[in-house]
């Protein structure tokens, strides 16, 4: 896959979930890590980064929009704007996401844009969560679920990663999860997801420049192995050029549940029950 990565590297991916802001999270501790983290980035072909510091997660304050944008300003001034970079978050299952829905450029909007990055905790999947899903589309956001393969429950039981999806839900995996980063577990829920087609992005979620690194492509060229590279293409490529310039998904696998759970389903109806 040397032909795709150095591919990718040309065409500059992008890469929608990143804690490149410093001082912000438990992303980039200072200005000087985060322009390493730039660097590192641009060398493996990413052209922009959405930053999205934790919100909502109870252990973070949530950041400002504008301290976002200041911040923004700050790294790619000092890096030389080597990577373009655009406001966003990971926002954490909470009740503040229907107060922000109602603000028309809130902060947890990725760019800007209808769609936003929605994390679960990693044991659990938050009760009647269809409902949120649903809620949360009715009020013209459109949620992308944060690294699916690295919750608990999900790994157990991947079809409810099928449902949301279904409901209108996107997923994005982390590219540590495809390198083995986040360990067996991760990874083959990762494998799973790409070979059921219920991965549309994926995304770095680095945090600093020598461990949870800004890399993309080699993520990629294991994803081309499972699912094809048009498919590993539009991961980095297609789908999170689309999403951070507000326009609909145009790659959308249909779902291969028997690649999802290891065994033929007698009908569409019996995977769901």
């Amino acid at each position: 896959m040397s032909v795709l990565v150095e591919s990718l590297k040309l065409a500059r991916m992008v890469d929608i979930h990143c804690h490149i802001l410093p001082e912000t999270d438990d992303g980039a501790v200072s200005l000087e890590e985060a322009v390493a983290m730039c660097r590192a980035a641009a060398a493996d072909g990413i052209g922009t980064i959405v930053a999205t510091p934790h919100m909502f997660d109870g252990v973070h304050t949530t950041p400002e929009k504008q301290t976002i944008i200041d911040k923004i300003k700050k790294v790619m001034e000092a890096s030389g704007g080597c990577v373009r970079i655009v406001p966003g978050g990971e926002v954490r299952y909470s009740y503040e996401i229907f107060q922000e829905a109602e603000i028309p450029d809130s902060r947890i909007r990725l760019n800007g844009t209808a769609y936003m990055l929605l994390e679960f905790p990693f044991q659990s999947v938050p009760p009647n969560i269809e409902m949120t899903i649903f809620q949360i589309l009715n009020a013209g956001i459109t949620p992308v679920i944060a690294h699916p393969e690295r919750n608990k429950r999900i790994q157990e039981r991947p079809t409810i990663l099928a449902d949301l999806v279904e409901r209108g839900a996107f997923a994005q995996i982390d590219a540590g999860s495809l390198t083995k980063s986040f360990g067996p577990e991760s990874y083959h829920a990762a494998k799973k997801m790409v070979a059921a087609g219920l991965a549309h992005f994926i995304a770095t979620d680095a945090h600093h420049r020598d461990r949870r690194r800004p890399i993309l492509s080699a993520a990629a060229a294991v994803a081309a192995d499972i699912g094809g590279v048009e498919y590993a293409r539009a991961m980095v490529q297609e789908n999170p050029e689309a999403l951070i310039n507000d326009r609909a998904i145009p790659y959308q696998p249909d779902p291969d549940i028997d690649a999802l759970t290891g065994k033929k389903q007698k009908s569409w109806y019996a995977f769901w029950k």
